[in-house]
């Protein structure tokens, strides 16, 4: 069984995207915001509480660029996780892409965000270490961004 989850590509007016270092991660290891989708909410609901929870980014500072609808889903390698007392194997992780409007204060949340780090999509690869991260996000930011005028690849 795949837990649901959702993630936040945010760009901001410079045309970077925002990752966080999850105090669970190595220092170099980034990802986009996001987390899984509590029971009765929506995957809509479930990133914009996120991304306030994680960096204290309010909705009204976020412009819904658009989302996809095939999730990415990745197995995990060492242990299954148990949460409401059901077993997850993996997770599938749907996204959502937006832009930084208005006036905004990032605030990592302390115990959970370690750091937080604007990244050109052309430096990418220099943060999204994981298996396949990096590959997974470029396809994901094509699809959500197809203009690709706003992204300097």
């Amino acid at each position: 069984m795949y837990r649901k989850g959702v993630s936040a590509l945010i760009m901001n007016s410079n045309k970077e995207f925002l990752l966080v270092n999850l105090e669970s991660f190595e220092n170099k290891y980034f990802a986009v915001p996001g987390g899984g989708v509590e029971q009765g909410e929506t995957l809509e609901d479930a990133v914009y509480r996120e991304v306030r929870e994680e960096l204290g980014i309010e909705k009204s500072s976020l412009e819904l660029v658009g989302r996809s609808h095939v999730p990415v889903r990745f197995r995990f390698k060492v242990i299954t996780m148990n949460r409401d007392g059901k077993k997850y194997d993996g997770s599938e992780r749907y996204f959502f892409g937006f832009r930084l409007v208005g006036t905004y204060d990032v605030r990592p949340k302390k115990g959970e965000v370690r750091s937080y780090a604007w990244v050109p999509f052309t430096q990418l690869g220099n943060y999204l270490l994981f298996d396949g991260q990096l590959r997974e996000t470029s396809e994901k930011i094509s699809e959500i961004f197809p203009d690709g005028e706003e992204i300097d690849v």
